[in-house]
């Protein structure tokens, strides 16, 4: 169901470990309030290589197969999933748990009607047939020539930040955790990342990309503003940072 709840704090979880499933009663995505304001994510690292402590951090690749897609059944009002057709990748049953389902183009259903995604069943190689269960019941009927956009949740697949962003950021690494495992990133607060040596000074406002992967530059046009800094930059150092990402 949906709804809203306060903040969840931390008291005695240890932020440093991974897992290789999703423990109750974490999920991807989940905010959760640290010590002294800190904010953190739970995050599903993505593939490619293991992270870096210290690095900034970006959500999975957009695979653009997952805009425009196919209603491929009607669905009724009061429904509690949509069926639509797979893009051009094979998926798993996890890949978009905590995503999101919105309208693309409308159809009979209104542009923008969003739906949090809490699991995905059916056929998940290219043009399958795949079930998307949502987080509430379908608020109005979904014709067949209606189109949705899927999207994984922004800490579904976390990767070192590239140099082109190709997804929005996602905080900062707090372990060296390895491939598809679970784990904590930090995404609000006083905290410690890698600096491009770009020219940043104490109070200066930080940003992605960098021409360094996984670092932090001097906010420009252009770029997504991740904080600001607690002291001037230098290369291939850590430097600190109030981070601002939520």
């Amino acid at each position: 169901m949906s709804f809203i709840t306060g903040l969840p704090t931390i008291s005695e979880i240890d932020l440093y470990t991974t897992n290789s499933t999703q423990p109750g009663p974490f999920s991807v995505g989940q905010l959760i309030a640290g010590a002294n304001g800190k904010v953190f994510r739970y995050a599903l690292v993505g593939s490619g290589s293991n992270l870096v402590m210290g690095n900034a951090l970006q959500g999975s690749v957009i695979d653009t197969s997952y805009t425009n897609m196919a209603i491929g059944t009607a669905a009724a009002v009061g429904d509690t999933f949509l069926q639509v057709t797979n893009g051009t990748a094979t998926i798993t049953s996890q890949q978009f748990e905590g995503g999101s389902i919105s309208v693309y183009t409308a159809g009979t259903v209104a542009i923008g009607d969003e739906y949090t995604i809490t699991g995905v069943s059916g056929t998940f190689t290219t043009g399958g047939a795949l079930n998307v269960y949502l987080d509430r019941p379908v608020r109005t009927a979904f014709t067949t020539s209606a189109k949705v956009n899927m999207r994984r949740n922004p800490w579904s697949g976390v990767i070192q930040s590239a140099t082109t962003l190709t997804a929005s950021p996602a905080g900062v690494a707090l372990t060296a955790a390895t491939l598809s495992t679970y784990t904590f990133v930090q995404t609000h607060g006083v905290g410690a990342a890698l600096s491009d040596g770009s020219s940043i000074l104490v109070g200066s406002a930080i940003a992605q990309p960098s021409a360094t992967a996984g670092a932090v530059i001097l906010s420009a046009a252009g770029l997504a503003n991740v904080g600001y800094a607690l002291q001037a930059a230098a290369a291939a150092h850590a430097i600190g940072v109030f981070l601002q990402i939520d």
